[in-house]
């Protein structure tokens, strides 16, 4: 689009008169962020040559495909919730300033890789004042012992504070919000070595409240939807309203017990097999995973009775180490409640034929799930669609506007399969590349990373 002229029939077209009516509300000591996150380059470009420069970006990798195809003398903002685990990636990228740093660690690891790649990182601490528990950042007083030790993180620099307000039509909370937020960035300014008077950045307002932020302090404002108009958004970039989640490995810590007893029992057998084995064909029903072992190993079909002496054998195995239930993978009740007390619909999706550990799975979780889809309701195992699809349409909600939660490599590839958005939660002992291999959307280390990319989900 670059040396173009944008003609009245163009979708981008009408992006410099929303921009002339939002500068008509802003001075001149107020720096405009255009939130440009989900947008496409195009849009982007439009504001671009209607003279913005600063723009606002939420995820890594779209960060690094925009700034690739964009000008170079963009100020990129990072104003979405970092992962620890995307810190490095967005080193690289040298972005102008971070907004959104909401935890010592979270400091401490920009530190540390802005010392490594050679850069001082300008960021902005995230304050929480917000009658949201939703919200991330700091209380008053973590950002009052943050500030007083700014000598221990010599490769950034502080240059102020974030907020969000409390999301409300209330414009009272709302000011409230704001007015707190501004008295603390001067009470630090005084006790600190945060920059001070005009030189402090305080990150204040968007589209529905900038006018109100800058009222009350604010001297940079974050404006999307009143610019580009509504973000075009797809599965992952807003929260879903049905969630299908596996069983073992993604609600039971039972992958470990799962492949000892499969290693214990195939190989009692006469059929070798290894833990690593048993992960990468996780997902698949018992049947399926002895018929292909006997016939790789034979060349010919399992009986009817070698396949019931095997899984006898494998269920007692578990049941013997575990007493008949594993334990619950760490964090996972956290992400289940949060989604239940959100109006999000939890699913069960797996390929197990344990009913004692599937009858059980509403009285551990305290009867969070909407509904459960077994090998009991299927025909076909994973990797087929079939699990996922039945969901689905149990469900009744658009595909994009559900999810899956998986940890094994056959079990994206059904979720793919079926149309629909697959994140991983890498749980087990195969590397991330396996689960990146069969096209997740998204992999992550754990279920608090999970949850937090929940937080940040718009609604």
């Amino acid at each position: 689009m670059a040396g173009t002229t944008m003609t009245d029939n163009c979708p981008f077209s009408t992006i410099p008169s929303h921009l002339n009516k939002v500068r008509a509300h802003i001075p001149a000591h107020v720096t405009l962020v255009c939130v440009s996150k989900f947008q496409p380059t195009e849009a982007i470009r439009a504001a671009y040559e209607a003279g913005e420069r600063h723009f606002g970006e939420s995820r890594v990798q779209e960060l690094k495909q925009k700034a690739a195809q964009l000008p170079s003398d963009i100020y990129w903002h990072f104003i979405g919730h970092l992962q620890t685990n995307k810190v490095r990636d967005l080193m690289k990228l040298r972005p102008y300033l971070i907004h959104s740093v909401d935890s010592e660690r979270l400091l401490q690891d920009i530190n540390d890789e802005a010392g490594r790649t050679g850069i001082v990182q300008d960021v902005l601490l995230e304050v929480h004042v917000a009658r949201e528990e939703t919200k991330t950042g700091f209380s008053t007083e973590e950002l009052s012992a943050i500030c007083r030790q700014l000598s221990a993180f010599p490769n950034v620099r502080i240059r102020g504070l974030m907020t969000m307000a409390t999301n409300t039509e209330d414009e009272t909370e709302i000011r409230r919000c704001f007015t707190q937020t501004a008295s603390l960035v001067r009470h630090l300014t005084d006790v600190s070595d945060l920059p001070s008077g005009n030189e402090a950045v305080l990150s204040m307002g968007m589209s529905d409240d900038y006018t109100i932020a800058i009222e009350c302090g604010s001297n940079m404002v974050r404006i999307g939807s009143t610019i580009f108009g509504e973000r075009t958004r797809s599965a992952g970039t807003r929260m879903p309203k049905a969630v299908f989640f596996d069983q073992d490995g993604v609600l039971y810590n039972s992958m470990p017990y799962h492949a000892e007893s499969w290693a214990w029992a195939m190989t009692k057998h006469g059929l070798p097999y290894t833990a690593i084995e048993c992960y990468r064909n996780e997902g698949r029903t018992s049947t399926g995973v002895i018929q292909e072992h006997h016939q790789q190993m034979y060349g010919t079909d399992a009986t009817p009775e070698l396949i019931q002496a095997i899984y006898k054998d494998k269920t007692d195995h578990f049941t013997q180490m575990t007493g008949g239930f594993p334990g619950i993978i760490p964090d996972v009740d956290k992400v289940l409640q949060y989604l239940h007390d959100n109006g999000i619909e939890c699913w069960v999706v797996t390929g197990s034929g344990q009913r004692d550990l599937i009858n059980a799975l509403n009285k551990t979780f305290h009867n969070v799930f909407k509904g459960i889809i077994s090998s009991f309701d299927c025909t076909k195992g994973k990797p087929d669609p079939e699990p996922y699809l039945k969901a689905w349409e149990r469900c009744g909600f658009a595909k994009e506007e559900c999810m899956v939660v998986e940890n094994a490599p056959l079990g994206v590839r059904a979720a793919k399969a079926a149309g629909l958005f697959a994140c991983a939660v890498n749980t087990g002992i195969l590397p991330d590349s396996d689960l990146e291999a069969e096209h997740a959307d998204l992999v992550l280390p754990d279920m608090n990373a999970l949850l937090e990319w929940f937080k940040t989900r718009d609604r």
